[in-house]
């Protein structure tokens, strides 16, 4: 993730040079309720940031991961023990990450309120949940029918075992949200099989410092773990809910951050899309083509807005693209005299890409193709110039860069020269999900208006004929303030490219900013609320930002400890913008309509000021719009930053590496 400089940075030496994370095989599956992937992140970015390697481990069952901790093979679990480890002396857990319950689910004439009741019942879990040993207690006492699923079994699997007849009921967990599981089957939720319970890491007592640093590390960086919220809709509920949510990719010159602005031809042709139907924009931000395929279909997202491959989008019929709005090609570059008309003279060869670039995944097909080329990842904010250089030195025997940057290159360094055209299908087309057509009719009929334009010649000549504007700069500066909000985030225990984030919508980086409604500064500060924060002048930088952080904190520090770290984050955004009132009162909403009053997005901001299903206005609307505003780039700038690291710290991020 990249986050800044903190006093968790550098290595500790109270922290073992090795970080041991030991989690279940295939745990994503069998723990759906966790967001497991977001988790293997944090911990990852953790120990990089602390100079500590990471080496994953696994275990098949709960029982096995517990053993393994007690004996000291890891330094942490990352998911759930059996029941007995509660009570276990010598364990120390992190602080929660969010809560679930296990629930039994049966068919719709069944009538069983406690677990007593499932006497004589074929009752369905998956062999790899905690609650295993206890279902086997249970299964002694009451003569209940155990039906074990190998592990890796999906929860919507157990649920249509039940409403085919296979079993009588289900075990599955689940998190608050998800209280709609099963609403498409003819089944029901039975009753609790247990209270909320926390979703924790699980330390041995003698790791408590590792655990009070993995503490302080959330408390600053959970808020940068996406969690994604499902929703189908086609063009009219996505007009209802006023925001297109737009997965991508950092990928210059389409879609980066230039001086802590969004930018790109890809992102302002989104925008101008999302103009013309009344719409904001949030950006999703993805790491992979894989990712950003799973969350479209998931329905994370509206539709993807970068390139994927067509190969791809036309293997599944789930998916679709929309119209071509743009064209370029990938091709070789080399010094004079070199083979450049042949992918297999490429064998051998040290092949430069740009890292995080479609260049960069047609290298990895050649290299899937058999093609024994040496790749060589160039940091995406290098500029073309230095790659020019590294050829004519001879660092590198050729590159594969963007046709557009072709004259950029042989202006600089005019005995280079170009070659062929590397066959890969990345088009410029929005991919979509192919039920919803009036959203792809929509764009289709977007893209035919745009071509020819005055804006639309405008946007190419800038970011594809004026290479200068495609450059990514390095995130080690995204305001004029940076020094000043490293200071007072970093006191306060905020990652500062959030605030980052919070202040360019505040203010657009303009110190002498107003607001029709009196708020003044960088950070937009009330008089009231500036000199409640000890801020004699609001305008001034340093105050303005030391006022506007320390306000934050407190608002935070308003909603209980027991909250997920990134729930309490976002909370206190909202609050910052509407004002602790309408955010308690919209919890309180949220709980009444069934919906989890602990989550903010997807369930709290959907009952900001308005009545169930009925649109927010006013200001309850501008603090939906400014909270998903701030996620979309601090989620951006994390993204960036490991894209400029892209090909340089070749760890796994994750598990799966």
């Amino acid at each position: 993730m990249g986050f800044g400089a903190s006093a968790d940075s550098g290595k500790d030496r109270d922290l073992p040079a090795t970080l041991r994370v030991l989690k279940l095989k295939q745990q994503e599956s069998n723990l759906p309720y966790r967001d497991s992937a977001g988790e293997f992140r944090m911990l990852a970015d953790f120990a990089r940031r602390r100079g500590q390697e990471i080496t994953w481990l696994e275990a098949d069952t709960p029982e096995a991961l517990y053993t393994r901790l007690r004996r000291g093979d890891a330094d942490l679990v990352a998911a759930e023990l059996p029941p007995e480890a509660d009570a276990a002396p010598g364990l120390v857990r992190s602080q929660s990450m969010g809560e679930f319950r296990y629930e039994a689910f049966g068919r719709k004439p069944l009538e069983v309120r406690d677990p007593r009741g499932l006497a004589g019942l074929r009752v369905a879990l998956n062999e790899a949940s905690p609650l295993r040993p206890y279902f086997d207690r249970l299964r002694a006492e009451v003569g209940l029918v155990p039906v074990l699923l190998p592990s890796g079994t999906p929860r919507e699997t157990l649920l249509a075992g039940v409403a085919s007849g296979h079993f009588d009921a289900a075990i599955i967990a689940a998190r608050g949200n998800e209280r709609a599981l099963a609403a498409h089957l003819p089944i029901k939720k039975l009753f609790d099989f247990s209270a909320p319970l926390p979703v924790v890491w699980t330390f041995n007592a003698e790791a408590r410092p590792l655990r009070d640093a993995l503490d302080r590390y959330m408390q600053r960086s959970h808020a940068a773990v996406l969690a994604t919220q499902p929703a189908y809709g086609d063009l009219p509920r996505i007009r209802n809910r006023g925001t297109l949510r737009a997965i991508t990719r950092i990928d210059a010159p389409n879609y980066f951050v230039r001086n802590g602005r969004p930018a790109g031809f890809e992102y302002e042709m989104v925008e101008l899309f999302a103009r013309a139907q009344g719409l904001k924009v949030e950006y999703l931000v993805a790491d992979s083509d894989q990712q950003m395929l799973t969350w479209l279909k998931s329905g994370a997202g509206d539709l993807i807005t970068t390139r994927v491959r067509s190969a791809d989008v036309a293997a599944d019929r789930g998916l679709v693209q929309a119209r071509s709005y743009f064209h370029s090609a990938s091709v070789l570059v080399g010094r004079a005299g070199s083979e450049l008309h042949s992918l297999e003279a490429l064998a051998g060869k040290r092949v430069a890409v740009f890292g995080n670039t479609v260049e960069h995944r047609a290298l990895s097909e050649l290299v899937a193709r058999g093609i024994a080329v040496q790749p060589v990842v160039i940091g995406p904010g290098t500029p073309p110039a230095a790659l020019a250089e590294r050829i004519e030195n001879w660092s590198v025997d050729v590159a594969i860069v963007d046709a557009h940057l072709i004259a950029d290159l042989r202006s600089l360094h005019p005995l280079l020269v170009a070659g062929m055209s590397v066959p890969i299908s990345y088009n410029y087309a929005w991919t979509l999900r192919s039920q919803n057509a009036e959203l792809k009719r929509a764009a289709d009929g977007f893209v035919r208006a745009q071509f020819g334009t005055d804006t639309y010649q405008v946007l190419a000549n800038r970011y594809f004929d004026e290479p200068r504007f495609a450059y990514i700069n390095s995130l080690a500066r995204l305001s004029p303030y940076d020094h000043l909000v490293r200071r007072y985030a970093e006191a306060y225990n905020f990652d500062w490219r959030l605030i980052v984030a919070q202040m360019y919508f505040e203010s657009q980086f303009n110190p002498g900013a107003r607001s029709s409604g009196g708020a003044l500064g960088l950070m937009q500060l009330t008089r009231d609320t500036a000199r409640a924060m000890g801020v004699g002048n609001p305008f001034d930088p340093d105050a303005g930002i030391r006022g506007g952080v320390r306000y934050l904190d407190e608002l935070r520090a308003h909603f209980e400890d027991s909250l997920p770290p990134r729930e309490r984050t976002w909370f206190a955004i909202a609050a910052y913008n509407a004002g602790l009132t309408r955010v308690d009162l919209a919890r309180q909403r949220a709980k009444a309509a069934g919906l989890d009053p602990t989550r903010w997005f997807g369930n709290v901001e959907t009952m900001m000021g308005r009545d169930f299903n009925q649109r927010a206005v006013g200001p309850y609307r501008q603090a939906i719009d400014y909270v998903r505003a701030i996620r979309s780039l601090y989620n951006t700038y994390n993204r960036q930053q490991e894209s400029l690291t892209a090909g340089v710290d070749a760890r796994a991020l994750s598990p799966r590496g």
